[in-house]
Parts: structure tokens; C-alpha cells; sequence
């Protein structure tokens, strides 16, 4: 019977990561011209839909369809979780990943409050849809007699706080402690660059990570930044050594 994986994401800039981090991972794009031709074929998801809008498409290497779905926001991501997963006997589902950043402080040694949590998932999931689920030791939830997996994905990165790096858990900060720990000379010259900036507001995590586009990838542009992050070897070896690997797995 036909499945597919599904990742809710908050916003564009993360399904440019996960596109890029699928391709890195083996992924295929079903929109890749056909051999022979020009004209790119349609993504087509398993239920012979078309994929258009915002989501996309993919095929990893054992041939799972793979869907990246920006919802717009953390508590969008929680409607759409419980729409898909009421349509699960409809259209099966192997693996959901709701991926949000966390929005801790980098400084804090107090857990934040902020994002989707694994208690919030669990309450979602048992509480909310009545559903149940056995929780794996990785903190995945497994249901349907292990048909389908549940998982969170937060944007954070034990990274010190240093100079070059936002305060703030987000994706941002993990392609910026990525890069300085690949380009460490990079750091100070965004640094000094924030610090300088005449009657500006505080450097937050997308002043700095479109320093370092606007530095040495001004030609990519903003949504292909995220992507080209895994395009280069030393960067994407540093994202996958921060990266919890669990979900490696999870959408394949």
C-alpha cells in the first residue's frame, strides 16, 4: 500500500534546509527532467496528486515519498499534525516529523518555555486524538502496531556562546555555528560588522545569518543560503555533527 513521510516545517528558509539535507542524504527530486527531455515532469505524490503550492517532493533511496510542508508558524504545524493524522487511514503515513525551532536562550541555564515540546507532542497525541502510541528510548512515538512514527525535531546547538553566533535557538544559529566552526575567521568580521551598524537594533539570529550570506553567498540569494549550506563539504560535515541523527531514519 502506498505511504509517504511528511515533515511540517515553521517557514520556507527550513524547507530550503530540508531540501538541501535530503539531497545530501541521497534524496531525489521528482521534478528532475527525465532522461532525454527538458521539460520537468510534475511531482506527483502517491495518491497520483499533484505537489504544488508550498510544499515539495522527494524520493529517497528506497523509493519513500518524502513531503516538506512550510505550515507558517509553530501552531500551525500543530493543526496541520492533527489534520494528517486523522487522514492516516486514507492516505497512509510512514513517519510525521514536526520540526520547530526552539527559541531558547544559548546563555540560559534555565530550560525555556518556548516551541513545540515532547510533552506538548505527547499531550497532542494521547490526550488530544486519543490515540496510543509507545514512546521509543530516541523519544519517537510509535503508532498503529509500528506502521507510523511520530517525531520533534527542534532547531538548537550546544554550541558556546561566542562571537559570530546569535544568542537565540534557531535554525539560524545552527547554519551559523556550522559555518564559523568550518570558516572560524569568518566570525569576527560579522561581529564587528553587527557591532558597528549605526543606530541599529540588536543583532538576532537572521541579522547574523544573512551576514554570512551577504558576505560570501550574496549570489545565492536568501532561500538558496539554505540549501547551499550542504553543498559544501566542511559545513555540511560541521551540520551533521549537531544535528540529532535520529530522524536520519525517520523520513526514508
Amino acid at each position: 500500500m502506498s505511504s509517504e513521510s511528511v515533515v511540517l516545517c515553521e517557514g520556507y528558509h527550513d524547507r530550503a534546509f530540508w531540501a538541501g539535507w535530503l539531497i545530501h542524504l541521497g534524496c531525489q527530486v521528482p521534478s528532475a527532467p527525465p532522461p532525454g527531455g527538458s521539460r520537468p515532469r510534475d511531482v506527483i505524490d502517491p495518491w497520483g496528486q499533484e505537489v504544488t503550492g508550498g510544499p515539495y517532493g522527494f524520493r529517497s533511496m528506497t523509493n519513500t515519498f518524502i513531503r516538506v510542508a512550510p505550515c507558517g508558524g509553530r501552531d500551525k504545524i500543530r493543526v496541520e499534525a492533527r489534520r494528517r493524522l486523522t487522514r492516516r487511514n486514507v492516505e497512509p503515513l510512514r513517519s510525521l516529523v514536526l520540526n520547530v525551532d526552539s527559541d531558547n536562550r544559548a546563555d540560559s541555564v534555565t530550560p525555556g518555555t518556548a516551541g513545540i515540546k515532547q510533552q506538548s507532542l505527547r499531550d497532542l497525541l494521547r490526550r488530544d486524538l486519543g490515540l496510543t502510541v509507545d514512546e521509543t528510548d530516541a523519544g519517537d512515538f510509535v503508532l498503529d502496531d509500528g506502521r507510523t512514527m511520530v517525531s520533534l525535531v527542534r532547531w538548537e546547538t550546544s554550541d558556546d556562546v561566542a562571537a559570530g553566533l546569535p544568542n537565540q535557538q534557531t535554525l539560524e544559529r545552527l547554519v551559523c555555528a556550522a559555518i564559523v566552526a568550518a570558516y572560524p575567521e569568518r566570525a569576527p568580521a560579522v561581529q564587528r560588522w553587527l557591532e558597528e551598524r549605526p543606530s541599529a537594533p540588536p543583532g538576532g539570529p537572521k541579522e547574523y545569518a544573512w551576514s554570512y550570506m551577504a558576505g560570501w553567498h550574496a549570489e545565492d540569494g536568501c532561500d538558496f543560503f539554505y540549501r547551499r549550506v550542504w553543498h559544501d563539504g566542511r559545513v555540511g560535515s560541521e551540520l551533521e555533527q549537531r544535528l540529532v541523527c535520529r530522524l536520519m531514519n525517520t523520513p526514508s
